[in-house]
Formats: C-alpha cells, structure tokens, sequence
C-alpha cells in the first residue's frame, strides 16, 4: 500500500515538474520552484508540528520533575507525561511529523525526478542517434556538464556502455518498447536469445562524439560539489530544528543528526544531479523556515513577558 502511495506521488510530481518546466524552459530552476511548491502546501502541518515541539520543549521542566517523582515507576511516569501532554493540549506525533514528510518527499522526488532522468537520457542518445552528436546540447547546470548524471568527480558525462546497460534494465518500466526498437535499429544494442545487450562499439563512439561536442572531452561530469552540499545543509536544516526542541527529541534524534546527512551525500552522489539540487535546496529551505521561525516565536514569547509583568 505504502509502494501504490509513493509512486502515486511520484506520478503527480512528474506532472508538476513538467507543467511548470513549460513556463521556465530550465529543469534547475523548475525543481526549486516545484519544491517550494509542495513545502507551501505543506505548511500549515511543519506550522502545526513546530508549535507543538515548543510546547513539548516549553513543558521541559514539568517532565524533569515527574521523571524525578517517578524514577522508579516507568510505567507510572509514561503515564503522567502523556497526561500532562494531554491537558496542556500537545500533540506528541506532531514532533514526529518533519522527519516522516522529509523521508516522504525525499522518495516521492527521488521517484520522480528517476523518470524524468529515464526519459531524458533517452531522448538524448535517441536525439543523437537521429539527429547526429553534433547537434545534440547536454543539460548542464553550473559547473555539473550533464543533469541527468551524477555530480561527481568519478561519474562521466555520459553513462558508459555497462551502466547504460544496467539503466535500460533497471528502467524498462519507463521505456517503451518503441525507444528499444529505436535504439535496436541504430545498432546500439541487441537481443541474442533473448538477453539485452549493448553494442560498446557503437554506443562508445556516439557518445563520446556527444560529449566532444558538448566541450567535454576528459572531463568528469562534477566535482562532488552538490553531494556535499546537501550532507552539509542537512545537518545545519537538522540541528536547528533539533537543539530548541524537546531534550528526549534532541536525544533521539544525536544518531540521526550524524547519520542523516551522510546517507544525504551518498545518495546525491550515486543519483542524478537533479535529485541532489533538490535535496540541497529542500534542506536551505528548512533551515530558512526554522531560522524565521524561532525569531518570530521569540519575539512573541517577549511581548507576551512584557504584557505579563504590565498586568501584574
């Protein structure tokens, strides 16, 4: 059910990205916008859980006292905190809600921008193959040659004839038939009792013409620079959220702190630049949020202190 939920996603934020990529004409600015686009509607929920992690942090001392009461009833002190949660209207799923979003829109865009990456590459060796090296332009980004490849310094411009194998097999749900046709009759692979296979020979000399073309002979396709990135700005995005929470939720969340954002790099490193500009700037833009918006909680905590002490 969760698979049927995911790639029902996926599928919407393919049609997302697309329709808005009809106004833009650039794939690098379109993830951002179709980023953005999500997080506002998904606003009122990180509002909601923001809100109750200040009340859960706000609560700090009452729990202290009640872990100190109960120390040697566990039972009885879970108990007592949920109530005290309950009567002070906290929502303690509400704190769990940022990570359970991310991980959703990280598979969700993950998914999609997989599709997207499918039917560029092969609408790139296919347009190369029709049309001729020379007149096929590479979507490059910056100092990354080619989106729809890694961001790395060991990743070429174009994939090399094993993995453009491995990316026809892994994805031959998002091929059609008539694109293998397509590719079979240009000689750049063929079936031999039924196993696929790709012709290095021909592929090779398509595309390394392609990237010759493109200026990009002997040069990688990045320089590690967007994986890094998005491991960086995970865990600045995940440590401010952290450290003005809940003392139990910074202490569940220490491993994560760490681990997080260097799953984050890895899998920018191993996924299409694509993928990794959207991590990237997905994480700048929790960190914007959550800067914003504990300067506008703190300014409202001291108004309510000033009116306080006034009344009293």
């Amino acid at each position: 059910m969760n698979f049927l939920y995911d790639n029902f996603i996926s599928d919407f934020l393919v049609i997302v990205i697309e329709w808005i990529f009809q106004f833009v004409g650039e794939y690098s600015i379109t993830i951002i916008l179709a980023m953005l686009f999500v997080r506002f509607v998904l606003m009122p929920l990180d509002l909601k859980s923001k809100r109750s992690m200040k009340q859960m942090a706000a609560l700090g001392p009452e729990v202290e006292s009640l872990k100190k009461r109960y120390a040697n009833n566990p039972e009885q002190l879970n108990k007592k905190v949920q109530q005290l949660y309950k009567e002070r209207g906290v929502s303690t799923m509400a704190g769990c809600l940022p990570m359970l979003v991310t991980l959703l829109l990280l598979s969700a865009f993950y998914g999609a921008l997989r599709t997207i990456a499918t039917e560029q590459t092969m609408a790139l060796v296919l347009g190369a193959a029709e049309n001729g090296a020379e007149n096929t332009q590479l979507t490059s980004w910056l100092w990354v040659r080619n989106l729809w490849q890694p961001d790395s310094g060991s990743a070429g411009i174009m994939p090399t004839a094993t993995e453009f194998l491995s990316f026809l097999q892994q994805n031959s749900s998002d091929i059609t038939p008539q694109a293998m046709e397509l590719l079979k009759n240009k000689g750049l692979i063929a079936y031999s009792s039924g196993v696929l296979s790709v012709n290095e020979a021909a592929y090779n000399a398509l595309t390394q013409a392609v990237v010759a073309a493109n200026g990009g002979t002997g040069y990688a396709n990045g320089w590690f620079i967007l994986p890094l990135l998005s491991g960086g700005t995970q865990f600045v995005s995940q440590w401010l959220a952290l450290r003005k929470g809940p003392k139990e939720q910074q202490q569940q969340g220490k491993m994560m702190l760490y681990m997080f954002p260097v799953l984050s790099a890895w899998i920018c490193l191993t996924s299409n630049s694509m993928f990794a500009i959207y991590w990237t700037f997905s994480n700048i833009y929790s960190m914007l949020f959550d800067m914003i918006y504990n300067y506008l909680y703190a300014r409202k905590q001291k108004r309510l202190e000033i009116a306080s002490r006034k009344a009293s």
